[in-house]
């Protein structure tokens, strides 16, 4: 009898497998013995705070334990029944916020279809558990569905406004707002969401914070979608921000076509960049700046008191110093040590003792390295706009260093161009670091660069199509592409 049972709900689990039925799955888990509520379950479905904390501290595995539903004691306390009343909520409420407090990574349990209890929270439209999951386990906003959709997407999805609200100011405040730009399962975004629901309101938050015309799986953007729905006031209102159609839009390289080519000559070192970026480890950025400190601090105070120091004297740097009566055994030398020395007779006050070519060699391998060190500062510091002020500090410590070489070395051609090929070096190696960050801004639609986002997205789509716009749109979707690359290099 037990056998033909056993046979019959693998029967029953081969044809829900087939049909994709999640809720065939779960009633045939309910029908398992071995899928069984636990007591915590039952005390925070109840609301029963002090036996669900007493519980938790005697069987702590209890906490992330699923019933035969799917869901944990967590999901239940979140979850309203139906005819609840405002005293049975608020103990629920009390009883998930003790939980939390003995462990906040409850917040990130997953249960049926892979919904954390802050899914629930946001489907419920519980405001005061979505801002207290949020602030104690931060990193649950990043989890996602079996359909990949995150809390926004829920929020957007279930038209609970203020749940989006809370999620909103919650990523402006933790700057995380690339949340907003994650894609489902079908490559919507919140935005394409928002508008295929005609939720006017959500589309005006939204529009400065994620990408106007990203492409779902249909290969469709918001205003399409606006288009295809008919909502003439969200799509007048897309295409005045800047909403396209995708047939306006640049055609794209796939990746794979990508993949197939040669590394271009700029590729490398964007690459790098990528990588100080994204894949640098904040203990390894911190070794390197150590280091290259370290270094700039060294050669900087050789560059001040080389061997031998300077010639001394009491006026302005025209001022010429005897060399012939400083030496005292001059009479020792023959003919041509005389001449010799009777050539190089005087010095100015404030150049170097040494001989020219012993302060080349020793001032060349010093700037090399106090180059070499700058440069690796500006490309360790991490791509914020604050950060920019110590980029700055950096430039005009290079000046001050690079003159006093001019100074001490006399104002001679070969210290010149060496001079100037250093500034040129420090300068492509910042030029290029700004450029990095301002095409990930504009590309990867930083909080900070709306605006110069939609302005972009006008000048490439209201002037007539042309060699420069379309290299510049080719170049911005490699520079994409090298980053999604590299992204998936850390899987």
């Amino acid at each position: 009898m037990e056998e033909a049972l056993n046979a019959a709900r693998g029967e029953a689990l081969n044809t829900a497998s087939r049909e994709g039925n999640v809720d065939a799955l779960y009633d045939l888990i309910q029908q398992a013995p071995d899928f069984l509520s636990s007591p915590l379950h039952e005390a925070a479905r109840a609301g029963q705070t002090k036996f669900a904390i007493e519980l938790m501290a005697l069987m702590p595995s209890f906490a992330k334990q699923l019933n035969p539903q799917g869901l944990s004691p967590l999901h239940l306390a979140v979850m309203s029944e139906a005819h609840e009343l405002a005293e049975e909520r608020a103990r629920k409420n009390k009883t998930a916020m003790a939980l939390i407090k003995l462990d906040a990574e409850l917040v990130r349990v997953k249960g049926r279809e892979m919904m954390t209890p802050l899914h629930y929270a946001v489907r419920e439209n519980n405001l005061e558990l979505l801002a207290e999951f949020l602030c104690a386990c931060p990193k649950s906003i990043s989890d996602l569905t079996n359909e990949h959709q995150s809390a926004v997407h829920i929020a957007v999805q279930q038209r609970k406004f203020d749940a989006f609200k809370v999620l909103l100011g919650w990523l402006s405040r933790r700057n995380k707002e690339e949340v907003l730009r994650f894609k489902d399962s079908d490559g919507n975004t919140a935005l394409h969401i928002a508008v295929a629901t005609e939720q006017f309101e959500v589309v005006k938050k939204l529009i400065s914070k994620v990408k106007i015309n990203s492409l779902n799986s249909k290969g469709w953007t918001a205003w399409d979608i606006a288009h295809h729905n008919g909502s003439d006031n969200i799509k007048e209102f897309l295409k005045h921000r800047g909403g396209r159609s995708k047939n306006t839009l640049p055609e794209k390289e796939a990746l794979h076509e990508f993949l197939k080519l040669k590394q271009g000559y700029f590729e490398r070192p964007i690459g790098f960049l990528i990588y100080v970026d994204k894949e640098m480890s904040l203990e390894m950025r911190s070794f390197i700046l150590v280091v290259a400190v370290l270094i700039v601090t060294a050669t900087f105070q050789a560059a001040l008191q080389p061997p031998g120091a300077f010639w001394q004297g009491d006026g302005g740097t025209s001022q010429k110093v005897s060399t012939f009566n400083r030496s005292n055994n001059s009479a020792k030398f023959g003919l041509h040590n005389f001449r010799k020395q009777q050539h190089n007779m005087t010095r100015v006050v404030g150049q170097v003792v040494m001989s020219p070519r012993n302060f080349r060699a020793f001032m060349g391998g010093n700037t090399v390295a106090f180059v070499s060190a700058t440069v690796l500062i500006l490309l360790v510091l991490p791509a914020r706009s604050y950060i920019y002020s110590l980029h700055l500090s950096l430039l005009f410590l290079t000046y001050t260093y690079l003159t006093a070489v001019d100074i001490i070395a006399g104002h001679t051609l070969l210290t010149k161009c060496f001079i100037i090929v250093a500034w040129l070096f420090i300068c492509g190696v910042l030029t290029l670091r700004f450029y990095m960050h301002i095409a990930k801004s504009i590309f990867n639609d930083a909080w900070w660069l709306p605006w110069l986002y939609v302005l972009a997205t006008k000048i490439f789509y209201h002037v007539p199509p042309n060699p420069v716009a379309r290299s510049l749109s080719h170049f911005a979707n490699r520079l994409m592409m090298r980053r999604k690359v590299s992204g998936l290099e850390l899987k």
